[in-house]
């Protein structure tokens, strides 16, 4: 599974988009631009990455930045997967 299909998969199941999911684009915003988006959705999306990747992920390595667009988080991805 490509690393942008993982994002929306994981953002679909922890923030219950449902088919919004869909819609989602690599320039759609996350962090401030859904309300569901929160500290939980984080931990979430940490823990389904390190499922889903099989890799671990460091506390010094969660920024911000890797929330800021569903692009961004799928760039995330791709670094844990190579």
């Amino acid at each position: 599974m490509e690393s942008f299909e993982i994002a929306r998969e994981l953002l679909r199941e922890i923030m219950q988009l449902g088919s919004r999911a869909d819609q989602l684009t690599a320039e759609t915003g996350l962090m401030g631009d859904f309300a569901e988006f929160n500290s939980l959705t984080i931990v979430g999306l940490v823990t389904g990455i390190e499922e889903q990747t099989g890799c671990e992920i460091e506390d010094d390595e969660i920024t911000e930045e890797i929330f800021h667009t569903v692009g961004s988080l799928s760039n995330f991805i791709e670094s844990k997967l190579g």
